[in-house]
């Protein structure tokens, strides 16, 4: 067979297994009673046995039953095909007493209902038993050792098979469900991830855009040459806003902390914030570095928007295993935790074990975070 023919083959089969995962049932060990039934119903027929006939119908009946009932809904299932399985075998004894011919299919087919009725943890017990039992009785009573060891091996084959092939399409139909389950999850963590992005680049921009056509408008009349500044800075940042959100949106965009430092004290300074900016001179973890670089921009835009302060101080500290930046202003405005910005920044931080405070009062606003960081070297 061609590598081509065996690749049809098994898309062909997938959707079938596919099928079966999602629909389990009592298939395998119901295919088997046809094979152990009929041969032996037909011989009763033959030879005129209409109660023999008769008795097999019935034992037919309650091993369908048997099998089945696991797989109906409810709690008490279970019970209730252990208790049938009971009356199975109570069945299959009277069989034994009553006819001495055709009995080899007996035990095979205790043990396929015992793989599928009973709880897996005595599944396999019991299918051992009726094991020795099915090597046993045949054998004590014709004293053939062939025949005792034939049959006991049929015995634990049906069983042990039907036992394997039932738990492994529980853990196939498993496994279905939790690739499934995590690629749902995948889908909104990066549905996450993009509106967190989105929410920070342009809540960010749009502050500075907001910022500089104030301070257009104030100049326009006594000083257009710095009007003309501001708005040629507008410019700037609508295209590298562009530029960041397409990066945003194809998961690559990346926030260094000096960079963000920088744009920080530029956008304070034209709203007429002091800025005060103290950062040690150390690389760290890209990472926690990125993740302090949003810490910066989240916090400058809050100030931005909200806090009408005067005074910003920016503090990025190191001592070895924590990093931490904090800003605090002296304005009066911010959320301590509502914004949909400080929730997402708040998860970030949390994400790599780190901790997030929000803090606000009469005289200003603290933003400040701190996380667990390995140093990579020393920058001059």
């Amino acid at each position: 067979m061609s590598s081509d023919d065996s690749t049809i083959g098994c898309v062909e089969s997938e959707p079938a297994l596919a099928w079966v995962t999602r629909h389990p049932g009592p298939w395998f060990a119901l295919v088997w009673a046809p094979v152990l039934l009929v041969a032996p119903l037909i011989d009763a027929l033959v030879d005129g046995q209409v109660w023999r006939a008769s008795y097999l119908v019935v034992l037919g009946a309650a091993y369908a039953v048997t099998v089945r009932l696991p797989f109906r809904p409810g709690l008490r299932t279970r019970r209730r095909a252990e208790a049938a399985l009971v009356l199975l075998t109570v069945l299959c004894t009277g069989y034994l007493v009553g006819w001495r011919t055709d009995r080899e299919f007996i035990f095979p087919l205790l043990a396929i209902a015992a793989a599928v009725a009973v709880r897996q943890r005595w599944a396999l017990s019991l299918i051992a038993s009726l094991t020795i039992s099915g090597a046993l009785v045949p054998g004590l009573e014709s004293g053939s050792v062939e025949l005792a060891l034939s049959l006991g091996f049929a015995t634990f084959f049906a069983g042990a098979a039907t036992f394997l092939v039932q738990y492994l399409v529980g853990v196939v139909g498993e496994l279905t469900r939790t690739r499934e389950q995590l690629a749902r999850v995948a889908v909104s963590e990066e549905r996450l991830r993009f509106s967190r992005d989105l929410h920070d680049l342009l809540g960010h921009t749009l502050s500075l855009v907001v910022v500089k056509a104030e301070a257009v408008r104030r100049l326009l009349d006594r000083d257009p040459d710095s009007a003309v500044e501001h708005a040629r800075d507008i410019e700037t940042i609508g295209r590298q806003a562009l530029t960041e959100v397409r990066e945003a949106v194809s998961g690559y965009r990346t926030v260094r902390l000096v960079e963000e430092l920088a744009n920080a004290r530029t956008a304070l300074a034209a709203a007429n914030v002091r800025v005060d900016v103290t950062s040690p001179a150390v690389e760290l973890d890209p990472r926690v570095d990125s993740l302090l670089g949003w810490v910066v921009r989240e916090g400058t835009t809050n100030v931005l928007r909200h806090a009408a302060a005067t005074s910003c101080r920016i503090e990025v500290r190191f001592d070895g295993r924590v990093a931490s930046v904090e800003l605090v202003d002296d304005g009066h405005g911010g959320t301590a935790g509502a914004g949909s910005g400080l929730r997402g920044l708040r998860e970030r931080v949390e994400d790599v074990g780190g901790e997030l405070t929000v803090t606000t009062s009469t005289t200003g606003f603290r933003l400040a975070a701190a996380v667990p960081v390995a140093v990579l070297s020393g920058q001059s």
